[in-house]
């Protein structure tokens, strides 16, 4: 059904102070239906009309209409803070093993490409001006350390560094193709991959965590001469360095003062958790160079018949004697293994010898409501640690043990190193960091500079430099935020207004009074609003009145759904007749009416 909107002449009557107006569109604009957020409409549907499905209609209107009683303004917006982030990422500067510049060859370049670069620029240590091979003996003398702050934990507490020591580095060329292997290696090559040989990358996890006292003597103000002094606390694993510290404040060494005040952590203890390389270990026990782990379940209470789960395992108590001091029990492996197991007291069973899970009967009862009880301690995933064993996949431990202050056991610290060889073109390091090698060569034409640079009595050549470096890449940045208000200070400026971009402001206004009325409650003489008439002559007396008097031209007894708008016919009001010649008819018009009010 094809509803029609149609924009008819409206000639209204002495008799209800109608004015004569011409219709500018087919249906009104947005203010018809509402003005300033409020509703300009009131929506009249028949009191004796023959169908309910007219009331329908004119809820349905009513709920389109009501979909446009707000307003909008647009305003700036303006907030009570701000969120600024900084790049913290750890990064390290990168390995600049040889360098052919002038700074280092204290002479003219002379190098027009690649295979002209001079095999003697390499890093020795000291100077660019060795071998290859004095570049690789230079890390075993004088290894790379690099320290990561707070990378690991004990009971929690995130303090624990990561200190790297690289002693042992090769490079495998890769490109040209002709050199096999790293005795062809003179200049640098174009491209290589890295060889790391087994225990050349070591890192270090010390768990001893000291409390530092500083003070530095700043020396005597300016104006009165009165002596002053900072002072702080630094917890670390590592005594705070002096000379770093007189740098910072830009003192003498002389005038910063350390004391240990006492420890943090003397180290990890029996029955405490702590991490490495962010696997979680519980220490169940502490030897000579050793520890095991586990999950202590502690002591469990079974009375005859339980079942208890522990990490996968079941344990049931089948048979419990309190005159014999024992228990059978049947376990369940996570694999649906079963096996029965005697346990006599203070007596440790490993139930299916792998450390899968431990009992120790501790002690036999009966309970004071008779039952029979057996309390059993309970520890699974037990496993010994020594030193030269695998801690973490491809990482042999060597671990560090001793007593604390109170002659306790402790694991001091735990050193790890390549357990193979590495030979990768990008290495990657605990995910933390990518480690490739890179050749950067750079070309100068001399005629372009005016300059004879190498030095040979014109200015005709083009010349090379180059420098290879170890990259070392953080394989993620890592940012921190800081929420700044009005007034907060941010490297010396002070935050004196948030602004912001210009937004639209949406405030919804709910009605106060119904929309929805009969038309028996409308009096023609005394309309104070739009009208929407649902219902054509037959139906609703409101749309009768106006074909009677000639303002509604329609023929509502053949429409299949119209949509009439007639201005000015109460007064300044207008009004829109939804109807056709049946119930079925107005419905159309009424869903009409509701597509149009929706894109408003």
């Amino acid at each position: 059904m094809k509803v029609r909107k149609i924009a008819a002449l409206a000639v209204g009557a002495a008799m209800v102070g109608a004015t004569l107006g011409y219709a500018s569109a087919t249906m009104p604009g947005k203010e018809f239906f509402v003005k300033d957020g409020k509703p300009n409409v009131k929506i009249v549907v028949g009191a004796n009309a023959p169908s309910t499905m007219d009331v329908a209609s004119a809820a349905d209107i009513a709920l389109a209409v009501g979909s446009l009683l707000y307003t909008s303004e647009e305003v700036e917006a303006s907030g009570v803070s701000v969120v600024v982030k900084k790049d913290v990422t750890d990064d390290p500067e990168d390995l600049t093993i040889y360098k052919y510049f002038y700074e280092t060859v204290n002479g003219p370049i002379t190098a027009e490409d690649w295979d002209d670069l001079p095999s003697d620029y390499w890093w020795n240590g000291s100077a660019y001006n060795g071998s290859y091979d004095d570049w690789v003996a230079a890390y075993q003398n004088d290894p790379w350390n690099y320290e990561v702050e707070d990378m690991d934990s004990l009971e929690g507490d995130y303090q624990i560094d990561w200190d790297f020591s690289l002693s042992e580095i090769h490079l495998i060329p890769t490109e040209p193709d002709d050199w096999e292997e790293e005795d062809d290696i003179a200049q640098p090559p174009k491209e290589a991959k890295l060889l790391i040989p087994e225990g050349g990358f070591k890192v270090l996890l010390n768990y001893t965590i000291s409390n530092w006292s500083v003070e530095v003597n700043l020396g005597k103000d300016d104006q009165w001469g009165i002596p002053e002094t900072e002072s702080f606390n630094v917890i670390d694993d590592d005594e705070p360095d002096v000379e770093d510290i007189a740098d910072e404040y830009d003192v003498d060494p002389s005038d910063v003062t350390v004391e240990f005040e006492g420890y943090v952590y003397e180290g990890v203890h029996e029955g405490e958790s702590f991490t490495v390389l962010g696997n979680t270990y519980y220490v169940l026990d502490i030897g000579d160079q050793s520890f095991t782990y586990g999950k202590d379940h502690g002591e469990v209470w079974f009375k005859l018949g339980d079942t208890k789960d522990y990490d996968g395992y079941k344990v049931k108590a089948v048979d419990i004697s309190v005159n014999e001091n024992r228990a059978l029990v049947e376990v369940t492996s996570p694999e649906g293994v079963d096996k029965l197991v005697i346990l006599y007291k203070d007596e440790e069973k490993d139930v299916f010898d792998d450390g899968g899970i431990i009992l120790t009967l501790t002690d036999t009862f009966v309970g004071i409501d008779g039952n029979l009880i057996a309390t059993i301690q309970v520890v699974t995933n037990q496993k010994e640690i020594e030193s030269g064993d695998e801690l973490v996949s491809g990482w042999t431990a060597t671990i560090t043990t001793g007593t604390d202050s109170e002659d306790k056991k402790v694991i001091k610290w735990i050193e790890l190193s390549n357990a193979d060889d590495i030979e990768e073109k990008t290495v990657d390091v605990l995910g933390k960091y990518k480690v490739y090698y890179k050749l950067e060569t750079y070309t100068e034409d001399e005629s372009d500079v005016d300059y004879d640079i190498n030095d040979d009595g014109d200015e005709k050549d083009e010349l090379m430099t180059a420098e290879a470096l170890i990259v070392i890449e953080p394989t993620e940045r890592v940012y921190e935020t800081k929420e700044l208000k009005v007034g907060d200070k941010l490297e010396g400026w002070t935050i004196e207004a948030i602004k912001g971009e210009t937004y639209t402001e949406v405030t919804l206004v709910p009605p106060t009074e119904p929309i929805t009325v009969l038309d028996d409650e409308i009096d023609v003489n005394a309309v104070d609003s739009n009208l929407i008439l649902v219902g054509g002559p037959v139906a609703n007396a409101i749309t009768k009145y106006l074909v009677e008097q000639g303002l509604s031209t329609v023929d509502w007894e053949n429409s299949d759904g119209d949509i009439e708008y007639l201005e000015d016919v109460f007064g300044e009001y207008d009004v829109l007749i939804v109807a056709g010649k049946d119930r079925y008819a107005t419905r159309e018009a009424a869903k009409e009416l509701m597509e149009y009010l929706a894109e408003l």
